[in-house]
Parts: structure tokens; C-alpha cells; sequence
């Protein structure tokens, strides 16, 4: 089943996110990175996304919480501007807002899974699909670094133009997404934990 209108924004929201030139020192390379990411036990975060829209004077704002606990689980609860969550769960996507629950096999729908694995291929450190599926750009070092990433995708193309991430060593600070329509989203970062480890408690709450 085709996703619909909504379920796609929302499923281009959350695999956003600010961009910025940072001075880069090269002392950590891609690879490197990579591994950090790879042997974090979890991510907890606050976030903040602004969404601006080519037919928007201003930005949409959203603000929240997000865990990530490896290797396929993310979620992000959103606090304002009104209450909503996004879960994934290997392939099951679950969306719940106010105008209710929708939920998605991924397995059925290759591209949006590609969409919202953009964010995954990074804190589960999988070099290996980063250079399978992407064009990669990167630079930096322990104290800061940028990642640009570009679809191979053609079809994926047609929806996304590109992400650019910005982090410091093992931690992700900002993330930007740009649709191929003009939308760009932006998300910040704040009160990262890296290496969070969930108890089975949490991870039955979360997820």
C-alpha cells in the first residue's frame, strides 16, 4: 500500500537538522567515525526542527525528545507544537497524532524505507551501506566534522536532494534535509547522551 500524504511528510521529518562551516581539523576519518557510532549502546536527545516551506513566510517549529537504540529502533516524541510520536521498529513504522494512528510495513515500501534509514545508516555506524547507498562528502575531525550524503537512488532523488549532518566525535549535533521541492528541514541537537544503554524496561516503554 502506497503511503499516504501525511504518513510521507512525517516520514521525511523524521529522517531529518542546521547547516554551518565550521573549522575542520583532520584527525578522524570517515571510517573512524563510523566506529564510534557503531559501538555507542544508545542515543537520547532533545531536538528542535524547523521546517520551512517554499509557500511559508516563516518555519514550522517542533520541539521534543528522540532515543535511537541499535540497531533498528528509533523514536521521537514530539512536545510541541502539539503532542505526536514516531516509532520505528525494524520494519514497522508507527505514526500517532492528533488525527490518530497510521502504521507501515517498510518492508512493503523500499523507498520510504530508504528515507528513514538515511539517519539509521549513521548512529548504527554501517560504513558499508553509507558508500553502498550514498555519495559521500565528507571532513573534519574529533572536534567537529560534516557529513554531506546524496542518494543513489533515482527514485529517492526525486524526493530528497540531499543531507547534511554535523557532529563532534561519536556525537550528532545538527542535521539538515533538503526536498527536491524546496522544503528544507532543520534539526538541532541538544543534551546529547551517546552510549545511552536502555534497561528492558525502558526499551518495553519506548518501543
Amino acid at each position: 500500500m502506497a503511503a499516504s500524504a501525511p504518513l510521507r511528510a512525517w516520514i521525511v521529518a523524521f529522517a531529518a537538522s542546521c547547516s554551518c562551516a565550521p573549522a575542520f581539523a583532520q584527525t578522524l576519518s570517515l571510517p573512524e567515525l563510523m566506529a564510534k557510532f557503531k559501538a555507542s549502546r544508545g542515543v537520547e536527545a532533545e531536538f528542535r526542527e524547523e521546517k520551512a516551506l517554499p509557500l511559508l513566510a516563516e518555519p514550522l517549529v517542533s520541539e521534543g525528545v528522540f532515543y535511537f537504540a541499535p540497531p533498528d529502533r528509533m523514536v521521537r516524541f514530539t512536545r510541541t507544537p502539539e503532542p505526536a510520536s514516531m516509532l520505528l521498529d525494524g520494519n514497522r513504522l508507527r505514526i500517532e497524532d492528533s488525527l490518530g494512528v497510521e502504521e507501515m510495513d517498510l518492508g512493503a515500501e523500499p523507498m520510504a524505507k530508504q528515507l528513514v534509514s538515511q539517519l539509521l545508516v549513521l548512529l548504527r555506524g554501517d560504513f558499508e551501506a553509507l558508500e553502498q547507498d550514498y555519495r559521500v562528502a565528507y571532513e573534519g575531525g574529533d572536534e567537529v566534522w560534516r557529513l554531506d550524503l546524496a542518494t543513489r537512488s533515482l527514485r529517492l532523488r526525486a524526493v530528497v536532494e540531499g543531507l547534511s549532518l554535523v557532529g563532534r566525535a561519536g556525537r550528532l549535533d545538527q542535521m539538515v534535509l533538503r526536498g527536491a521541492n524546496g522544503e528544507t528541514t532543520r534539526t538541532r541537537y541538544m543534551r546529547v547522551v551517546t552510549d545511552r544503554a536502555f534497561t528492558e524496561a525502558e526499551l518495553a516503554r519506548l518501543f
